[in-house]
């Protein structure tokens, strides 16, 4: 649920100034910025607390906010794409939230991935939004994806996305929007790495 890139090293010029060195390299960036079109992100997030404890990104309450009563969760700290959580509601039939820190997803490269997807015709939906300033998009990678699925990228980086997977029943009670309740969850992972992880 829930794609990175590498910085270039640059030659220094052959000439210097008489009596100073000419200096090897310069100093390699630590982002090779968004790609594709896509916007940047306003202030990059430190998000290693959620590669240690990617369920904390959610409090059961706010889990509960969301439209349904609390379950549990499942913690995948060594999920393929990257550290992810899959949140449950207490719901017949089963709905739930995942979200996926896309660490080990080169392909993704913060949202520039989506970007770069929708150019290439990869994407059936492609809608950008923002949350608390931060870019992502909704998307969907399939023709006719079952009612209330939901998948979106929110950017916390320039290199690194969050990616969230809203699967509800087909009625959607007692839920709202899969979109839009999505989009509150990107709010609240926002929010807490913004206050540091905790």
């Amino acid at each position: 649920m829930l794609s990175l890139a590498a910085a270039a090293v640059l030659l220094s010029s052959c000439s210097a100034e008489p009596g100073k060195a000419a200096p090897t390299t310069a100093p390699p960036s630590t982002s090779a910025g968004p790609r594709f079109g896509a916007p940047p992100v306003p202030v990059p997030l430190d998000a290693s607390s959620l590669e240690k404890e990617p369920c904390a990104a959610l409090t059961p309450d706010q889990v509960a906010s969301l439209g349904a009563p609390f379950k549990g969760n499942d913690p995948k700290p060594d999920d393929a794409t990257g550290p992810s959580c899959n949140w449950k509601f207490a719901t017949t039939p089963a709905s739930s939230v995942g979200g996926t820190l896309t660490t080990k997803d080169p392909g993704h490269g913060g949202i520039s991935g989506i970007y770069s997807k929708k150019q290439f015709g990869g994407v059936t939906k492609f809608e950008p939004f923002t949350v608390n300033s931060y870019p992502g998009v909704v998307y969907d990678p399939a023709d006719n994806s079952p009612a209330g699925l939901c998948t979106m990228v929110i950017g916390l980086r320039d290199d690194l996305g969050y990616v969230i997977d809203v699967s509800l029943d087909g009625l959607k009670n007692p839920f709202a929007d899969s979109c839009e309740l999505g989009k509150k969850v990107a709010g609240y992972v926002i929010q807490y790495l913004k206050k540091g992880g905790h």
